[in-house]
């Protein structure tokens, strides 16, 4: 694919309106922060939705590919491991900033954000990294992409071009609508459901169906394509000044919606096409670096200057405010520097590894089977009454320690890998067994060790002992079933 990397500077300075948004503005906007520049300087929402329809249009130009087939399983892992490395640990960094309150946090809140779901239930939209919901949304294009981009091989360009503006059109309609009726009462749904910024990427990805099939291949008059991209960058920065003199019209969060989306997608066709002096500042290695770093900037900035502030305030500094206001943003610019060329690399290449060698349906099987397991250990030993309810406390700790240790130990057996589906029945179950038995080992270890500290009145050996055999045979009913049924082939060995 042809880099287009006049476009990657543009993601840095949307990012850049999201921290200034967020308070990295500091000294530095003292003297332009004032009208008309301050409406735009304000304007981080429409910058989100600038991002969102620049991934459709960039994820077009990678995979859009008509009468080649679509690698399903390698779109899903290079997705995957494009995001969720720096997604993770920003989310450890916000557990280490709540470490205290992290006991007493519902489970549920916190599967929500380890699995990137958060924004799909409005009470948790905000939880934890409170700028990662947008990472739920982008996990929801990256899901329904591949159904996008089938059916558009089989479509003229002009009708998916139609069908992205009717969809717009639509989710605009009943967005506005419900904003009117229903704001702020359902403004976690309103604001951050993916639903509402799905007509972003979609006109993203057809517009960049449209230049691919059409764009690239047609003589431009620069001139022309330089005046249209002026022209559509205007309209939007007419439209944020005069939107916040005007309060009628939709302002402030409502454009992250996509309000803007079709002059997006035009000013990005045009940026692609020129090939003028602007196109080749843009594509300075320096300008280009800032651009690559915005992933980074934008997950990492929450959990970082929350801690930051925190050390400022305990340091004992006369003005710690103002300390923070001079070096906030110089610090997320080296923050995103440092996290995109030394720390994602090597932990995405140990995820790619990671995933080459394991089944991911049958991890989050397992991840189901554990939860079952637990509920129906602690069933069966006390019941639904109010015994079961006094160790409510000792359940959430069985679970995270099995979540964590039962995982890590059924990787380090090779249980996940597809071929252990076909091994002799014996030597499936033996290395099941053992992964599973150590599982349980770790897991009545840690309770055992609770006991022993005061924290639970009892040690219930029972339901460690339910809940091997619970896991056990359910872990093995369903590699069976995988493979009688064939579900799963098994990946080569490397050897």
């Amino acid at each position: 694919m042809k880099r287009y990397d006049q476009l990657t500077f543009t993601r840095f300075w949307a990012l850049l309106l999201v921290l200034i948004y967020h308070g990295a503005g500091g000294i530095y906007l003292g003297y332009i922060n004032k009208f008309p520049l301050s409406p735009i300087l304000g304007s981080a929402p429409t910058g989100v939705s600038y991002l969102y329809v620049l991934s459709g249009f960039v994820m077009a130009l990678v995979y859009y590919r008509p009468g080649e087939k679509f690698e399903l399983v390698k779109y899903w892992m290079a997705r995957v491991v494009r995001i969720y490395p720096l997604y993770i640990i920003s989310f450890i960094l916000v557990c280490y900033y709540y470490l205290e309150a992290l006991p007493h946090i519902k489970p549920q809140k916190i599967l929500a954000n380890i699995f990137v779901l958060q924004a799909w239930f409005p009470q948790y939209s905000q939880s934890f990294n409170y700028a990662s919901w947008s990472m739920t949304v982008e996990f929801f294009f990256y899901a329904v992409f591949p159904f996008f981009v089938l059916w558009a091989y089989r479509q003229p360009v002009k009708r998916i071009l139609w069908v992205s503006v009717i969809f717009w059109i639509i989710t605009q309609t009943v967005n506005f609508i419900l904003w009117i009726g229903y704001f702020p009462q359902k403004e976690l749904t309103i604001v951050y459901n993916p639903i509402f910024h799905l007509s972003s990427f979609f006109l993203g990805v057809a517009g960049g169906a449209w230049f691919i099939q059409e764009a690239q291949h047609q003589k431009i008059d620069q001139k022309v394509n330089f005046s249209i991209l002026i022209f559509s960058l205007g309209l939007v920065a007419g439209y944020t000044i005069l939107s916040s003199v005007f309060p009628q019209m939709p302002h402030n969060l409502q454009p992250m919606s996509g309000l803007l989306a079709p002059f997006f997608v035009l000013f990005i066709s045009t940026l692609a096409l020129d090939t003028t002096r602007l196109s080749k500042i843009l594509s300075h290695r320096w300008l280009v670096t800032l651009g690559e770093t915005s992933f980074a900037l934008y997950i990492l900035h929450v959990p970082v200057i929350w801690l930051y502030e925190r050390a400022l305030e305990s340091s004992g500094l006369s003005n710690p405010g103002y300390i923070k206001d001079v070096t906030y943003l110089p610090l997320m610019i080296s923050v995103g520097l440092i996290a995109n060329y030394y720390i994602d690399p090597p932990i995405r290449n140990w995820m790619k590894k990671i995933l080459n060698q394991i089944s991911l349906p049958l991890l989050l099987l397992d991840l189901a089977i554990i939860t079952a397991s637990i509920f129906i250990s602690f069933r069966f030993r006390f019941g639904d009454g109010r015994e079961y309810l006094s160790y409510r406390q000792m359940g959430i700790l069985v679970f995270w320690s099995a979540f964590f240790f039962r995982t890590i130990i059924s990787y380090l057996a090779n249980t996940f890998n597809p071929n252990s589906l076909y091994l002799p029945p014996l030597q499936m179950i033996r290395r099941l067994a053992i992964a599973v038995g150590g599982g349980s080992l770790v897991v009545a270890s840690i309770i055992f060790a609770g006991y022993k500290a005061g924290w639970y009145i009892n040690f219930p050996r029972s339901v460690f002992v339910v809940d091997f055999f619970v896991i056990f045979l359910l872990s093995f009913s369903v590699r069976y079933l995988f493979r009688v049924l064939k579900i799963y082939q098994p990946i080569p060995t490397a050897n």
